[in-house]
């Protein structure tokens, strides 16, 4: 290989490699401030979109996830609701933390509330993208639903 080649490849991975930009996971718009952080995962795709200070919403998504926001526990929060969003199904649930759900936030609040959406996947009944946050008032759910409904699960 010449020098030349070698260079010029060397510059392309280089120049190439700063434009690499880990996109949110379905293509979720962020609000300003808002960051994403993909997790490890052995079976699932999973991360977190966070402020610093403020609020975390964690997600993940895979064929065993089951349902978050499941319609065949309504009674069991505070309340549930179900749409379709840009031709997808969607689950929205308040409950609370250890009650209606076993999950508990990585970065802890002073919240018992918990906003669970789930996008029911097409690979059987336990196919889901699941989105938690744990909130602290109003401000935090319309947060949360403004950024978890732009998720487009074909992506």
């Amino acid at each position: 290989m010449s020098k030349l080649t070698a260079l010029l490849i060397t510059t392309l991975i280089l120049f190439t490699t700063g434009f690499v930009v880990d996109e949110p996971y379905g293509s979720v718009k962020l609000l300003e401030g808002y960051k994403y952080q993909r997790t490890e995962s052995t079976d699932a795709i999973g991360g977190m979109i966070y402020k610093d200070g403020g609020l975390t919403i964690e997600f993940e998504s895979g064929i065993s996830q089951g349902y978050a926001a499941d319609p065949r526990q309504r009674d069991r929060y505070t309340w549930f609701r179900e749409q379709e969003v840009n031709g997808h199904k969607v689950f929205v649930a308040l409950g609370e933390i250890g009650k209606t759900t076993k999950w508990k936030p990585q970065r802890p609040r002073q919240s018992s509330s918990v906003l669970m959406i789930t996008f029911p996947g097409k690979f059987g009944p336990h196919d889901a993208a699941n989105f938690y946050a744990a909130v602290l008032d109003e401000k935090d759910v319309a947060d949360t639903l403004l950024m978890v409904l732009t998720f487009d699960p074909n992506k």
